[in-house]
């Protein structure tokens, strides 16, 4: 089948204008490969170069980052290989957010769990039926829901499944709110219905701009409201290798020092990147 091919990240090691405080984290990553020995589905939409767990922590010590959640691209499919791997390697470092398969096993979900993976994602444009049993399943063994939602037809579709199920859960991407339609906005009132909730954390993201570069700008107001709404269950992510991301590719230091514009202030930035993901995932400095 016919794929398209994603830009790669871009691979200069800069040094942010932001110093991030011990133990930060990066909630939201994907790594691949190298495919020789961890291959991707072979019925994926999107071919990607090799972006290993070496680039992603070359990155990360670059940037002051201590630990990241590393989170199952749908180039990967129901395969959880690679994952485990870099989990067992780097103990202290990561955790995992899957995507499974419906016919994963308890004994899997066992030794996920050991490994360290503390959820998995539900995404409503590759299932848009959401799959109940896996969420009882989920949240049986203490894990999260970690929904991607892509727009107002996503989050008209879950609205009322995602606010009914028990236990914690994240939003991805801020919800991908439409910045058209402002903080009015269907898809973002829900993510503020959610945070209202008290289990729910969302992570900060550019990704729903309409920009085509940075800053960014339309997106600091959500950022704003929702900073004002639940400053303790935020979360940062940084989306590298930013795959299916075809607009000029930013620099990683540049996307972190977005978080100088939108989070001033230092407590609230050492809740967002530390305290936040390191209460809710397991981790400490």
């Amino acid at each position: 089948m016919a794929r398209d091919t994603s830009p790669g990240p871009d691979r200069r090691l800069r040094k942010p204008k932001l110093k991030l405080p011990p133990g930060s984290w990066d909630t939201h990553v994907h790594i691949f490969g190298p495919q020789k020995r961890f291959p991707l589905a072979e019925g994926r939409k999107l071919d990607v170069e090799d972006c290993t767990i070496d680039d992603l922590i070359a990155l990360h010590d670059n940037l002051g980052i201590a630990h990241a959640l590393l989170v199952q691209s749908f180039q990967h499919g129901f395969s959880y290989e690679y994952m485990l791997h870099a989990l067992c390697r780097e103990p202290r470092r990561f955790r995992g957010v899957t995507m499974l398969a419906p016919d994963v096993t308890d004994a899997e979900l066992a030794i996920l769990d050991d490994a360290g993976v503390v959820g998995t994602r539900f995404v409503y444009r590759v299932s848009p039926q959401l799959d109940t049993r896996m969420l009882s399943r989920i949240h049986e063994i203490g894990w999260q829901a970690h929904f991607m939602l892509h727009g107002e037809e996503d989050s008209a579709a879950w609205a009322s499944q995602i606010l009914a199920i028990p236990g914690n859960f994240i939003i991805e991407h801020s919800g991908w709110p439409s910045v058209e339609k402002g903080l009015d906005s269907p898809a973002f009132r829900l993510v503020l219905e959610c945070l209202d909730t008290g289990r729910c954390w969302v992570k900060l993201s550019p990704r729903f701009s309409k920009q085509k570069t940075l800053p960014f700008s339309d997106v600091a107001p959500f950022v704003h409201a929702m900073i004002a709404r639940a400053p303790t269950r935020l979360l940062w992510g940084l989306d590298w290798p930013h795959p299916n991301y075809f607009d000029p590719m930013p620099n990683d230091a540049d996307l972190l020092d977005l978080m100088l514009d939108w989070v001033p202030d230092d407590a609230v930035r050492r809740q967002i990147f530390v305290d936040n993901p390191s209460q809710l995932f397991g981790l400490g400095t």
